[in-house]
């Protein structure tokens, strides 16, 4: 997707963001998605005869609808850069270092704050959405892996998080995109569950400054998150405590670990890149 690559290639810039401007960018981003479900609603009158096909019929409607929608975005909120950006390419090591943190976060949050969260009731719009994606494992797997991570990434850390870093203190910013994040969510348990991931997503964009491992890491918690996350709420007898505990340590361990590995990788390429100047 072009988009992508111009975001992750820098070829285009993200325009400067106070917070008020920041939060209109969620604000549009909902109102465009909900003028968009004016045809999709059209679509599921004519799709009304066909049940098992319906849901994949609007699943790709909204496909269509989130890409316009973020399109418009980008083509309101970015500009040529004034100067060409040197970026250091992504590598394995990369993605290995996200999927450690991430994989951290999870074990550390689906064993300790996920039992307070879940007494918090959904509403039943939510649940009710929920059911709909269940309806379908080829559906809830492409809505919640694949195309809510990369819809909500461009949005929240593409365009709000890099567009409020470059006008205020980045800490700030990445607290900022993340409550907004939350916000999006529109209920509680999902809200807290999204602010925390918005911190941790955030600080891997700023840090790494690639879209791409914003995403990727988006799609581990995902995916972790339909998966394992599940197998937490089974474990129960007289040694869930200390389960719970060992995974919680694990989790602080591997989460040090990896921003460890991670701020070393940063510092080599950082050398390189100024041997690279030194040479020319």
């Amino acid at each position: 997707m072009k988009f992508l690559r111009n975001l992750e290639k820098e070829t285009i810039s993200i325009k400067k963001l106070s917070i008020i401007k920041a939060f209109f960018v969620m604000v549009l981003s909902v109102l465009l998605e909900a003028f968009g479900a004016v045809p999709i609603g059209i679509i599921k009158l004519f799709t009304s005869q066909s049940p098992q096909l319906a849901p994949y019929i609007n699943l790709g409607a909204g496909v269509v609808v989130k890409y316009f929608v973020i399109i418009l975005l980008l083509k309101w909120y970015s500009e040529k850069p004034k100067e060409q950006a040197h970026k250091q390419n992504i590598t394995i090591k990369n993605f290995i270092c996200v999927t450690l943190i991430i994989i951290a976060f999870r074990a550390i949050f689906d064993n300790s704050l996920i039992y307070l969260v879940n007494k918090i009731p959904m509403p039943d719009f939510i649940v009710q959405a929920f059911n709909e994606m269940a309806i379908s494992p080829i559906i809830m797997i492409l809505s919640a892996v694949i195309i809510a991570p990369i819809y909500e990434e461009v949005i929240f850390r593409g365009i709000m998080l890099k567009g409020m870093a470059r006008k205020m203190n980045p800490i700030l910013a990445i607290i900022i995109s993340a409550l907004f994040f939350a916000i999006l969510h529109m209920n509680i348990p999902q809200g807290i569950n999204a602010f925390l991931l918005g911190i941790v997503i955030g600080s891997i964009y700023l840090n790494t400054g690639s879209i791409y491992l914003s995403i990727f890491a988006h799609f581990i918690n995902n995916s972790v998150g339909i998966t394992i996350s599940e197998l937490y709420g089974l474990i129960s007898g007289k040694y869930s405590i200390l389960f719970h505990g060992v995974a919680i340590i694990l989790g602080i361990i591997i989460l040090i670990a990896a921003c460890r590995w991670h701020k070393q990788s940063k510092t080599v390429n950082e050398l390189d890149i100024y041997k690279e100047f030194k040479e020319v």
